[in-house]
């Protein structure tokens, strides 16, 4: 009998409703067989063998280890295997044997971020059985309090499990590709074997895939970013969708194997040789049309055999209709809907026995979107399930009327309509060595600008396959998922991770897709109530806030609830976007009234310290020391930066908010005593906390909360205050440079406004570390996958955008008004050029470079205004009027800053003498 495997693993089923039912107690005359699911980490209960230790496995389908019924009652159970082996406990271990004097009690856990599930106790005992040293497979069982994440458990029966369909044997493979003609792709001389680490991904910002690129079966995983248990009140996980599988089967072995990620098409694509044919598979998400297009071809007609099988991640049965798959499900609150259309061009297309065969063609595409009910602005967040299917429909059945030259060329065009924006060009564009070997050769310390590059416009490439579409931000793992029990719930995390996701769309060019964040904030915070109770929850009774856990219904999980400072944080993203756009309709629409409603939350929480001055009160400084103390520099620095930034928007705006004076008198009142955050200790380092020593912190750690105001803040800066400023160097250097995926992407941020471009290099090579590890690393190991995604470890995105922030913010910064030149290049990019960076103001920049000096710098004025420069010895270079070839008049403010009336639409160029 073969064995199929679930996904890694189905990381479980996702319950259908919120109360959890109790599985069916057998008895002699009628047994039911259970998998014993744990809900973290997804792996299930195996018997080992007689006296042997229970362990947790990989689900195998029709595993006698694995299923197990249920004997006794509720509170007096025995376990059996269908090995007819129990569960004991011997010492401090779990065990299977032929008999047993333990008997058990399911009890429903109170854990309320992951209930409803079971734990499992022995009757007598206060804790619960426990995934011991982790989650997920290959781990022994223990003891452990009630309520542990690694205790819940969940009963599927084997209908239940949806396991994946049989997996063919991989074709013999020989020869060795050449290198992809587009030179910013990432390549491979062999399929993806392992989701997180080889799979690539594409996406068109809110409906997106990952591809295997297998030859002999080929898995299309997608995930529509909306697809989400829990709803209005129940916090839950983003979901995995399924997976589209196609077996091939009249070839045996290829030759010449290439697997590419073409960044600046948005185009992945397959190529091999087999028997003298050349057979071509591309693959790409289409904003433009809403799909997942998949197309196989071969330089000889007749050549393409397939089977096309769908597999749904909740257990769902696919309904195959002539040349369609389709499918309909629901979770806690979204419904959700899938459909496939096939089209051969030549032999033919049957459907039977749960799958579409196409036999003889020259060549298939493949139509593909999943998609909810999910409305971000509606007051229950949903839409009538009942117009669900017919959009589906309608989306599907457009897309597959237009030719697949149409389909691509309109994908490609939209895509790069934003990518184009920005090149950049470190000395190297070479792309001759396999992308996982480059990491490699990386990680053992051959430098490589080229992988520098390429990873920088990764990141460009990922915002644009995650954050677009619907007013919802990307997530922990932007929009690509395969489990439904994901590390953090793949959620939005907002002490970092969230904000870190679009610390990118401003500076390289991609400001409107700010807009999927900044308008899921204006919803939250204005238009649905869940943020408002948060204010009310901590004891305000006026603004919003968000804590720490959020999902796309504004409801949140259980860790730090008392970090409540969020609000101000993500509020610096409203006043950002409106310095880079000057876009006042977007200021007083949208970032006033969040910004208004925010300031009004503290102005009702500052409490007055014994210093006289206005401080938060039980903050912290995530996610370590004091749980909770006053006056922390994170919540300062960050509240100081919400009440300027108001003020400065009320300044702005005038007369359209001038029947706020009486606001903006106490907050002008209460920001001139407010404790600003920025104090040194006896030691020189910017102090973390105001009144707890720094040792209560720990060493190294990964969050570098106290330095919110050198970045992404503007506070601190030497044109601002040299003392401060060196005081944040001296704890940015006390903290190191390891950390997580997405710590060195912060770390890279600041020690460019630190303007130490060889430093900020340092951790950037650490950040490009090789990783396979796929569990937590437990604050350390970060670096990135084969497939370049940034590991944590495990996956989560954020680390690429930093990084990609990062490498922006050491060719140009702008944060202080005045646009630095080059503020923090390092020795390694001797020459180079970058093109269309912005710059505050409405301006985009280009900069070309040689011998690490800038040579010359070209200004895109979209608005008119003062422009400041800042660049050694600039007073020296000329400014010239690029149409009129006529030289531009300048201020010379110091040897280093100069300023100009730039006007609008106007191209200007700096000269810098030989």
């Amino acid at each position: 009998m073969k064995q199929k495997f679930s996904i890694v693993l189905l990381f479980l089923l996702t319950t259908i409703a919120y109360s959890q039912v109790s599985p069916i107690i057998s008895t002699y005359n009628s047994e039911t067989w259970y998998y014993i699911n744990f809900k973290v980490g997804g792996a299930v209960l195996q018997d080992m063998g007689d006296g042997e230790r229970l362990s947790t496995k990989v689900a195998l389908e029709n595993s006698d280890a694995q299923l197990w019924k249920l004997t006794g009652s509720m509170d007096k159970l025995v376990l059996t295997s269908k090995l007819g082996r129990t569960i004991d406990f011997v010492g401090n271990n779990f065990k299977t044997s032929i008999s047993t004097n333990v008997d058990f009690k399911l009890v429903e856990t109170l854990n309320q971020n992951l209930s409803p599930a079971w734990e499992l106790q022995i009757n007598g005992s206060s804790k619960a059985m426990n995934q011991l040293g982790g989650a997920g497979p290959e781990k022994e069982l223990g003891e452990w309090s009630l309520g542990d994440d690694n205790n819940l458990l969940e009963f599927n029966l084997p209908l239940e499990m949806g396991f994946l369909p049989e997996k063919p044997a991989e074709v013999r493979m020989t020869g060795s590709a050449s290198k992809p003609k587009s030179a910013l792709s990432l390549w491979y001389r062999e399929p993806a074997t392992v989701w997180m680490t080889s799979a690539l991904p594409i996406g068109n910002g809110e409906f997106g895939a990952m591809v295997f690129g297998g030859v002999a079966q080929e898995e299309i995983q997608f995930n529509d970013k909306s697809l989400w248990t829990g709803g209005k009140g129940g916090y839950g996980f983003y979901q995995n969708f399924g997976s589209l599988f196609i077996n091939t089967n009249n070839i045996t072995s290829v030759s010449n194997y290439r697997r590419t990620l073409d960044i600046e098409n948005a185009v992945a694509d397959v190529t091999f040789e087999s028997n003298g044919v050349q057979y071509t598979r591309e693959y790409f998400s289409s904003k433009v049309d809403d799909v997942v297009v998949i197309r196989l071809s071969s330089s000889a007609s007749s050549m393409i055999d397939v089977d096309l099988i769908l597999w749904d991640a909740h257990a769902i049965t696919p309904k195959y209709q002539d040349n369609t798959i389709s499918l309909d499900g629901k979770l806690d609150l979204l419904n959700f809907n899938t459909k496939i259309e096939v089209k051969n061009e030549g032999g033919t297309l049957s459907t039977f026995d749960g799958k579409i065969t196409v036999k003889d063609a020259d060549a298939v595409t493949i139509i593909l979107r999943g998609k909810t009910n999910f409305s971000p602005s509606s007051p229950n967040y949903i839409f009538p399930k009942e117009n669900l299917n017919r959009i589906v429909q309608d989306i599907v059945g457009s897309a597959s009327n237009k030719s697949y030259e149409s389909l691509k060329s309109d994908h490609i065009s939209d895509y790069k309509s934003l990518f184009d924006r920005v090149s950049l060009d470190l000395g190297d564009m070479n792309n001759v060595i396999p992308t996982k070997d480059l990491v490699k050769a990386y990680d053992g310390g051959v430098q490589n600008n080229f992988l520098e590059t390429l990873y920088f416009q990764y990141g460009r490439y990922l915002m644009i396959s995650s954050a677009r579409g619907m007013d919802s931000p990307s997530n922990l793992q932007g929009i690509w998922n395969n489990s439904n029990t994901p590390p953090w719930h793949s959620d939005l995390h907002a002490n970092i991770n969230v904000q870190m996701n679009y610390w990118l769309a401003e500076n390289t060019n991609l400001s409107e897709l700010h807009n999927t964040f900044l308008n899921y904030l204006y919803n939250e915070a204005i238009v649905h109530d869940q943020w408002k109770q948060n204010a009310l929850d901590s004891g305000q009774t006026k603004g919003w806030t968000l804590y720490t856990e959020n999902d796309i219904f504004g409801s949140n999980g259980g860790f730090a609830t008392n970090y409540v400072v969020a609000n101000a944080w993500v509020s610096m993203h409203l006043w950002q976007h409106y310095r880079y756009t000057l876009d006042k309709t977007f200021l007083l629409e949208k970032a006033y009234p969040v910004m208004k409603s925010s300031a009004e939350f503290w102005l009702e929480r500052l409490v007055r310290d014994s210093d006289g001055s206005w401080v938060c009160p039980n903050e912290y400084s995530p996610e370590h020391g004091p749980e909770a103390e006053n006056g922390v520099a994170h919540a300062q620095q960050l509240v100081w930066d919400l009440f300027n930034s108001t003020i400065l928007t009320m300044d702005i705006l005038g007369n359209d908010v001038a029947a706020d004076i009486d606001f903006k008198k106490e907050l002008q009142a209460k920001f001139e005593s407010l404790d600003t955050g920025l104090a040194i200790d006896n030691d020189g380092h910017l102090r973390e906390w105001k009144y707890s020593p720094r040792s209560v912190g720990q060493p190294g750690h990964r969050h570098i909360s106290h330095l919110i105001g050198l970045y992404p803040g503007n506070q601190i800066s030497p044109l601002i205050d040299q003392d401060i400023f060196n005081a944040a160097i001296v704890s940015l250097r006390d903290r190191g440079d390891e950390g997580t995926g997405w710590s060195m992407g912060w770390k890279i941020n600041l020690w460019a406004r630190a303007l130490d471009g060889d430093h900020a290099h340092e951790i950037l090579s650490g950040a490009l570390n090789y990783v396979e590890n796929t569990s937590n690393g437990g604050g350390v190991g970060g670096g990135v996958y084969g497939n370049l995604l940034d590991a944590h470890p495990p996956f989560q995105i954020d680390g690429n955008f930093g990084v990609t922030a990062g490498i922006a913010e050491m060719l140009l910064q702008s944060h202080t008004g005045t646009i630095q030149i080059l503020p923090a290049l390092p020795s390694v990019w001797k020459s180079g050029s970058v093109k269309g960076l912005r710059a505050i103001g409405l301006f985009e920049i280009d900069i070309d470079w040689n011998n690490n000096k800038a040579t010359k710098i070209g200004i895109q004025s979209k608005s008119d205004s003062i422009c400041v420069l800042n660049y050694p010895s600039i007073k020296e270079a000329n400014i010239i009027n690029k149409e009129t070839g006529e030289s531009v008049r300048f201020k010379v403010i110091s040897d280093s800053i100069v300023s100009f009336l730039a006007n609008k639409n106007v191209d200007y160029i700096v000269i810098f003498p030989n």
